[in-house]
């Protein structure tokens, strides 16, 4: 057999399997593994989160922030073996949502897709505005407010573009974001390490005093956000499960492989970044400086600006990610008849079998998250509390799928797929909902207690929960009954 014909079987079989949930398939099947691992990488882009946060942590936690790092991913892992064995079963557009609902129910998965859409759609125009300064800088732009708002609506309207030409289009981009942000974290390391560490390996141990005369747990916890805000996004290769061919095998491996790469990238990078520190206590003094400081000192300003171009192109592969993701969670809502304006968010370019106005709803979503950056509510921007729900509200989705595999374990349910946990799902998610509780408190967790601002995560919580719930009473859109008729019979169709 031809691997042309290996591939038209696999794709047979996907969308059999798609039939058997009881969904036609109307998004074309082109995705293969690399593509979908590329989509998955991109979105949760170390080198992104890294640039973005490192001095954040270094500040907080001290050198020793680095062990935060593999706390996070040892938590994460068990996170992302859940999803991968229930991806493989349900491999269905709009992942978090689907499986929600597959393993729960469609009301308790409308809520876990709400809480989880709303994270991603407020975190594309989040990716660009910070990505803005780094594209002003590698087109040597003075980085003024006003710059950088028209920078950011020009990567809005590129990626937009970009994945309205199908998800081949959008593949292509985070393909070749996978290879730039693998390649700035080897060269960057190299050069690095070539020109002599200035810190020695004993400093990843040093607190450099930031508990002062107080416990540093406080302190360690506070720095263990910056892995956290950096290690989610694998669960989106399971969001365009309709597009890959043989999902059921490929998907979970893209979710896993995704995860495990970008724990390596961070690792390398943090550890490049802390041993090249020309001084830890100007290192630390001021986040926002402290990257460059690290490479003015060390690899000079014209690798920097290489640097600055590479990053550049990945806070835009992640953002195009992002937006592929979201879009297909719309669609799948669509397609549920879950929200008004089914008809029209459901449907698919016979052309392009792309989701476009899905796509171009993420994209006015966008638009309207970068306008808020302007507003003030009294001390509240509103831009800053939609941001600080984007991690929180991810983790919370995350645990809801958790809790639910749990409770359809404990009902009777069995995988399906070409990836099972056996024996060891029930102690993998138990220890993964422990894992994720704890990372929920730690993102909620007021910092500080007596400003406002350091309630916003816990605030925006609130917020976009009960307005889902409001939302969901006045909605007159509704396929609940319909939709738990369909899960009831997918167990009897599998046992066919």
């Amino acid at each position: 057999m031809s691997r042309t014909d290996r591939n038209e079987n696999n794709s047979d079989s996907s969308d059999n399997r798609l039939r058997q949930l009881g969904y036609k398939p109307t998004l074309e099947r082109s995705l293969k593994f690399l593509d979908n691992f590329g989509i998955a990488f991109c979105y949760m882009s170390p080198v992104v989160g890294v640039y973005s946060l490192f001095g954040y942590g270094l500040s907080t936690g001290g050198p020793a922030f680095f062990w935060t790092l593999p706390i996070v991913a040892l938590g994460q892992i068990l996170v992302a073996l859940i999803f991968a064995e229930v991806a493989s079963s349900y491999p269905l557009s709009g992942s978090l949502y689907h499986w929600a609902k597959m393993l729960r129910g469609p009301r308790y998965g409308w809520l876990a897709g709400w809480i989880y859409g709303c994270a991603l759609l407020t975190s594309i125009a989040a990716i660009d505005y910070a990505g803005a300064p780094y594209v002003a800088q590698t087109l040597g732009i003075d980085p003024k407010p006003n710059s950088i708002y028209l920078i950011t609506f020009m990567m809005l309207i590129a990626h937009t573009a970009f994945n309205v030409f199908g998800v081949r289009v959008a593949a292509k981009i985070t393909d070749l974001g996978v290879y730039v942000e693998v390649a700035a974290t080897l060269v960057l390391a190299l050069v690095l390490f070539a020109n002599g560490t200035t810190q020695p390996v004993s400093v990843l141990f040093d607190t450099a005093g930031v508990q002062g005369n107080g416990p540093y747990l406080p302190c360690f916890l506070a720095a263990m956000l910056a892995p956290i805000w950096v290690l989610f996004g694998f669960e989106s290769a399971g969001s365009v499960a309709e597009e890959v061919v043989d999902a059921t095998n490929k998907v979970p491996r893209a979710i896993i492989y995704s995860l495990v790469g970008a724990v390596f990238v961070t690792a390398l990078i943090y550890l490049a970044l802390i041993l090249s520190a020309p001084s830890m206590s100007a290192a630390m003094k001021d986040p926002a400086k402290t990257i460059a400081i690290i490479f003015e000192a060390r690899i000079g300003r014209t690798m920097m600006l290489i640097f600055m171009a590479l990053v550049s192109f990945a806070f835009f592969s992640c953002s195009t990610a992002i937006q592929a993701v979201s879009a297909r969670l719309v669609f799948a809502y669509a397609r549920d008849g879950m929200i008004p304006f089914s008809h029209l968010l459901s449907r698919v370019s016979d052309k392009h079998k792309a989701p476009i106005p899905a796509l171009i709803l993420t994209g006015i979503v966008g638009i309207v998250t970068v306008v808020l950056t302007q507003i003030n509510i009294g001390e509240v921007n509103a831009n800053a509390l939609l941001m600080s729900y984007s991690t929180l509200g991810i983790y919370l989705s995350f645990q809801m799928v958790v809790l639910a595999y749990l409770y359809a374990k404990l009902k009777g349910w069995k995988p399906v797929g070409g990836f099972t946990l056996g024996k060891w799902g029930n102690v993998s998610a138990s220890i993964a909902l422990c894992y994720g509780v704890l990372s929920i408190i730690d993102l909620a967790w007021p910092r500080p207690l007596d400003k406002i601002a350091g309630w916003f995560p816990l605030l925006s919580v609130v917020i976009i929960v009960l307005s889902g719930l409001a939302f969901r009473c006045i909605s007159s859109t509704d396929d609940s009954a319909k939709i738990e008729q369909a899960i009831e019979r997918v167990p009897e169709l599998e046992g066919e």
